[in-house]
């Protein structure tokens, strides 16, 4: 039955969320009745993939279920669309985190987290509507994707994806980046900072050793959260929630680290990255320091911008695969 699966998994995914489960069931019911009925109850591979195609293909299948005019978008058009969208809200927060990142380097105005959040609620409603809207005047003058002339092949279908089966080898990657910066953190505490040339002086970065006891236990969630799911070897709801946790912790901990450069900076008149640069003449000693917390501050930012994004693509994969979830318990039913 794995070619049926995959079938239905297939009709699913161009159906709007609304109807997907009790289309899919009943596609399921008349699928297998259909079989039992022409084979007594012992179907061959071959059998299966017979009666696929008198069904079709799954985007024909998935539009016969309503008509087109009740959908502002089709499920002709469906697939695309996701695939656009995907592609222009990528490209708004790359945008995005790029204009940031110029800021923090040229700019020596600071842009503040709310600010960032304020440009992402105006982006990216927008993007999403320009997408709706021009998908909407394909809908309306019935524009459809070319199709091949090639006969559809139901052992084409695409394998369907465990959502829940970790990846061991990036478990296995947190696990020895974290321990091997826990223990350098905690065995080299004074030796953390910023070696300036000419002269080699070194000078110690007063904001880590502020936070460390803050920093090792983040870093310590992070590994034991590692360890569980390279122990467990699927994802849970259970376990999701604990990566949004820790990944929430993390967050806190980048933020701190980043405002407390920030500020250190802001108290020696050094906000801008160019500031600092313009000042390496006069002092370079102590200017290469103001230099290399300037590194600090963007390297922080920037981790604080990637664990936001990823905290909101776990928050994602836990809800479609709570979603999944139920839609399989309604099938077996």
């Amino acid at each position: 039955m794995n070619l049926i699966d995959r079938y239905i998994h297939e009709v699913g995914r161009r159906l709007p969320r609304k109807n997907r489960s009790d289309i899919q069931a009943e596609l399921r019911s008349l699928l297998t009745d259909t079989l039992e009925d022409r084979t007594r109850g012992e179907p061959t591979e071959e059998d299966i993939v017979a009666l696929l195609k008198e069904f079709g293909p799954p985007q024909k299948v998935a539009a016969s279920y309503a008509p087109e005019g009740q959908y502002l978008i089709g499920p002709t058009l469906y697939p695309l669309f996701r695939m656009v969208v995907g592609i222009a809200l990528a490209a708004v927060l790359g945008a995005q985190l790029l204009a940031i990142g110029i800021g923090y380097i040229f700019d020596s105005t600071l842009i503040q987290p709310l600010e960032v959040l304020g440009g992402l609620f105006s982006s990216v409603p927008a993007t999403f509507g320009s997408v709706v809207i021009a998908f909407a005047i394909l809908q309306w003058f019935d524009v459809r994707p070319e199709s091949k002339d090639e006969p559809w092949n139901p052992r084409s279908l695409p394998q369907i994806e465990d959502s829940r089966e970790i990846n061991r080898g990036e478990r296995i990657f947190g696990i020895i980046a974290g321990s091997v910066l826990l223990a350098l953190l905690l065995a080299f505490p004074d030796r953390i900072g910023i070696y300036t040339y000419p002269g080699g002086v070194f000078f110690a970065n007063p904001i880590i050793a502020q936070y460390l006891g803050l920093i090792s236990f983040s870093l310590l969630v992070s590994i034991a959260l590692d360890i569980y799911l390279l122990w467990q070897g699927r994802w849970s709801t259970l376990s999701r929630l604990a990566r949004i946790a820790a990944n929430l912790l993390s967050m806190v901990v980048l933020y701190l680290l980043f405002q407390g450069h920030n500020a250190w900076l802001v108290e020696r008149g050094a906000s801008g990255f160019i500031t600092s640069i313009e000042r390496l003449a006069d002092d370079p000693a102590t200017n290469w320091q103001l230099i290399g917390m300037q590194a600090f501050r963007m390297a922080f930012g920037i981790a604080l911008l990637v664990t936001v994004i990823e905290t909101m693509v776990e928050l994602y994969r836990m809800v479609k695969a709570s979603l999944s979830s139920e839609t399989s318990s309604r099938l077996a039913a």
